[in-house]
């Protein structure tokens, strides 16, 4: 029976976090690039509402500019879900670097402080 000592286990904890951390930072990506989009589309039929002098069309641009409103709200909801959880999992990744580095033996912290 080989048992991992706490050194490991922080250690594969530690690249568990960073492909999470990677997997987050790909989404959010992903997730500003929609909200670029939307935030166009918004811009343009406001633009379009300035122009307009038609009450039926105005009307119709109105609806438009909710539901459009509406998407982006929802994006901007997930975006700072996704950066509440990069933000702790950052936190996370700082305690574990520091136990890690608290861990290591004495002659290994030495040589990478001498390194640096």
């Amino acid at each position: 029976m080989s048992q991992k000592t706490a050194l490991e286990k922080l250690r594969e904890e530690h690249r568990e976090i960073m492909e999470a951390l990677s997997q987050l930072e790909a989404e959010k990506k992903e997730i500003d690039e929609r909200f670029s989009l939307i935030r166009e589309e918004e811009d343009k039929i406001v633009e379009e509402l300035r122009k307009c002098r038609d009450s039926y069309r105005y009307n119709q641009l109105e609806i438009r500019l909710n539901a459009v409103s509406r998407r982006r709200r929802e994006v901007e909801a997930q975006k700072e879900g996704i950066e509440r959880k990069t933000r702790g999992f950052k936190a996370d990744l700082a305690k574990i670097e520091a136990r890690i580095e608290y861990l290591k033996p004495r002659e290994q912290r030495f040589i990478t402080e001498q390194g640096s």
